[in-house]
């Protein structure tokens, strides 16, 4: 069904993502409201929770890389695996809602180290050539972990909010139990070598701000990133404040991207094997900022449908490629700092996409939003083009 196998080698690495982001969609999927409906919060105590959550986000993404290349790779695995189970211990007891805050906090500071970590390792442990193939797999038990964590937050809530609560507790303590047998697998060790270990000095930013193949990779992902994030913060937004579908009918027509992606992302992968690096990922970012343009005559069933297939193919096109791309620039011993630095443009993306968007929809309408995903379409294809080509001409 799923239209390929996974690299054996992964399997403990992607049983760790799998159930990190399961646990993690349903936490971030429903603390608000169980900030709202179980604690009563107001509005204003709401948004400051997620916005000191978003801004832990962004530092644990600045300081991820030269953590994982100072600590290793499965170090923080581990580390990190084990303070999201005290956290959501914590989140499980009847706690005053400031202590819940804080845990959330905690949570979403150390979900970037974590997922650098773990993109980092799925690198080191990719055979010459097979990075996109890992990355494909990577990406394929992601999303398969954001479609199950609401899907499983909502099942748990029939038992009420302390079901939830405990639910996301176990299912964080689940994910630690493949991250401790990381360091029993001996094809892990075999592959992952010195690279994981703490021998590496931690980089200087301003040295790794002089590698310009690193600095067109930023651009280029900053520029996607703020594209997917207009589509993940701005449409559902826009859509329902249109009257177009209902909330609830919205979340059904999202689901669809998930599961395109359960269902294509092997057989992506397959089809467009014969394509180079350069033009999957152009190709991938053109057709994600691109697709907006179907909106110029308004919301409709048809075309928010063939919106998010079209969004999504070109996801699944460029984001293989674009991981596995920023392995490939990293110099021997520095994959983690280049991994979270690049991670980071996330985080960058996450903030700009509302906090921009929705003022400048405010005041010119939506048409601005389309034309400036499909400039940032245009910005990201130039940087990624360059990028390859300096990374072709210094590793031919």
């Amino acid at each position: 069904m799923l239209g390929g196998r996974f690299e054996r080698v992964l399997l403990p690495v992607l049983a760790i993502v799998g159930a990190n982001m399961t646990a993690f969609g349903a936490l971030m999927g429903y603390f608000g409201l169980w900030l709202i409906e179980a604690r009563h919060a107001d509005i204003g105590a709401v948004s400051t929770a997620l916005f000191l959550a978003g801004l832990a986000g962004a530092a644990g993404a600045f300081a991820a890389g030269s953590a994982v290349d100072r600590y290793g790779a499965r170090g923080m695995i581990v580390g990190i695996s084990a303070l999201h189970v005290l956290a959501t211990a914590v989140l499980a007891l009847p706690v005053d809602t400031w202590v819940g805050v804080g845990a959330l906090v905690a949570i979403a500071g150390t979900q970037p180290l974590r997922g650098v970590a773990q993109r980092t390792l799925i690198g080191l442990l990719s055979d010459a050539g097979a990075g996109e193939k890992s990355f494909a797999d990577f990406r394929l038990v992601l999303n398969v972990g954001l479609l199950c964590g609401p899907v499983l937050g909502a099942g748990l809530l029939l038992w009420g909010w302390e079901a939830l609560r405990i639910g996301v507790c176990a299912l964080y303590a689940l994910s630690l139990l493949p991250a401790v047998a990381l360091y029993r697998d001996r094809r892990i060790v075999a592959h992952s070598g010195t690279s994981t270990s703490s021998a590496a000095a931690p980089v200087p930013a301003a040295s790794m701000l002089t590698d310009r193949r690193l600095l067109l990779l930023l651009a280029g992902s900053g520029s996607a990133w703020t594209i997917i994030y207009v589509y993940e913060s701005l449409i559902p937004i826009l859509v329902v404040s249109s009257h177009a579908v209902s909330a609830s009918e919205w979340g059904l027509i999202y689901s669809l991207g998930p599961l395109l992606c359960l269902v294509g992302q092997f057989r992506v992968q397959r089809w467009f094997r014969g394509f180079s690096t350069a033009s999957r990922l152009t190709g991938g970012v053109l057709l994600m900022g691109f697709a907006f343009s179907l909106f110029w005559e308004g919301f409709a069933l048809g075309s928010l449908l063939l919106f998010i297939v079209a969004f999504v193919l070109g996801d699944m096109v460029w984001g293989p490629a674009s991981e596995a791309l920023v392995v490939r620039v990293a110099p021997e011993g520095r994959t983690g700092a280049y991994v979270g630095a690049v991670t980071s443009t996330m985080w960058v993306g996450s903030a700009v996409a509302p906090a921009v968007g929705l003022p400048a929809r405010e005041h010119y309408g939506d048409g601005v939003i389309w034309i400036a995903t499909a400039g940032l379409a245009l910005v990201a294809a130039a940087c990624y083009a360059k990028a390859n080509q300096l990374v072709c001409a210094n590793n031919p």
